[in-house]
């Protein structure tokens, strides 16, 4: 029995060893999967991080351009409230000249037109019918200034205050925003990016 005993105990030992290896076996591939999670989830997480730094990125590009074109829209607004006040304010000079400046005014007009007969406003008529006499037709609506008419009605040239300022002001409004506000630059650096 001993035979069968040491047999016995030689076939245990050797399962036992083979037992063991195979633990070791499996303790190693489990070490070795779990390294390979960890490898994954590691890069994983830098993609993940990677993506959200380009979405935050975006994000704050988008933001500064949203506000950088508020930024604008205002100083435009602000920009076209005071040229829209300087307008007002011009045409209010000028229909508040005084006599001798506004006579001088309506003379000049007077010298560039071509066509026969001269309109006004009521407060330059009797001004203007001394100067044309009969070529003298009747009242505008305006602040100041005439309007010409050829003898067949057809054409007209406008000379009034209100007309000739809308004229300069709309032909020039670059030069005059340039005076009033400088070469301005809209917006902001960000230097977070």
């Amino acid at each position: 029995m001993m035979v069968v005993s040491s047999v016995a105990n030689a076939v245990i030992a050797d399962a036992k060893k083979v037992a063991k290896n195979y633990e070791t076996q499996l303790e190693d591939k489990r070490k070795q999967k779990l390294s390979e999670v960890n490898r994954t989830i590691d890069n994983l997480k830098l993609k993940k991080k990677e993506n959200l730094k380009e979405r935050i990125t975006f994000m704050a590009k988008t933001e500064t351009s949203r506000t950088n074109l508020e930024i604008k829209r205002k100083r435009l607004r602000m920009e076209h409230d005071i040229l829209e006040q300087l307008l007002a304010n011009v045409k209010k000079n000028l229909k508040d000249l005084d006599l001798k400046d506004r006579n001088k005014l309506l003379e000049k007009l007077l010298s560039v037109t071509t066509l026969e007969y001269i309109y006004s406003n009521k407060q330059d008529q009797d001004f203007l019918k001394k100067i044309v006499g009969e070529r003298y037709r009747g009242n505008i609506e305006c602040i100041g200034g005439i309007l010409t008419e050829d003898l067949s009605g057809k054409i007209r040239e406008e000379f009034t205050f209100e007309s000739i300022v809308s004229t300069v002001f709309n032909n020039d409004i670059r030069e005059i925003r340039d005076i009033l506000f400088g070469e301005a630059k809209y917006g902001f650096e960000c230097n977070i990016l």
